[in-house]
């Protein structure tokens, strides 16, 4: 594509572009414009879904691994109503995060202690819901502290 010379009376150039290279040029921005919209994920409720119980099970995992190291216990409760949770240190509040905006906590406990050696006491499966009804469960195995996602 390039400038078309058109002459005009003899002695004045007009540039500009004809209209086959105009519609062209359109074309080629609506191709690439239906192809990002194509690749843009729409599922935002599933996104908030995952991002929740990814952050959850990070959060658990690095409080196990602090209650560990440290050689103390935490405490993790569940603000059912509030949609948030906190980490408690030895009954110290260290962390409370809140849930992604339309997902909330299902069938959760109240709250759960990792003690010194990295065991939940007890053990237990902490699901979150979207408001599509999509689920996912952080899962924390009451014996060796294996914390997981499904």
């Amino acid at each position: 594509m390039g400038w078309s010379d058109h002459t005009n009376l003899g002695a004045q150039t007009v540039r500009g572009m004809t209209l086959v290279e105009v519609l062209l040029a359109l074309a080629i921005l609506a191709g690439a414009g239906f192809t990002l919209l194509i690749k843009i994920p729409l599922d935002f409720q599933g996104q908030a879904l995952n991002l929740s119980a990814t952050m959850l099970l990070e959060d658990i995992r690095d409080t196990r691994q602090a209650a560990l190291s440290e050689n103390t216990w935490y405490q993790v409760k569940f603000a059912l109503a509030q949609r948030s949770y906190r980490i408690y240190r030895e009954g110290v509040k260290v962390k409370e995060v809140g849930l992604s905006d339309g997902v909330r906590f299902y069938n959760t406990p109240q709250d759960f202690i990792l003690d010194a050696s990295g065991n939940p006491l007890p053990g237990t499966p902490i699901a979150l819901v979207n408001q599509a009804g999509r689920t996912r469960q952080v899962i924390v195995a009451p014996v060796g502290g294996r914390i997981r996602e499904e």
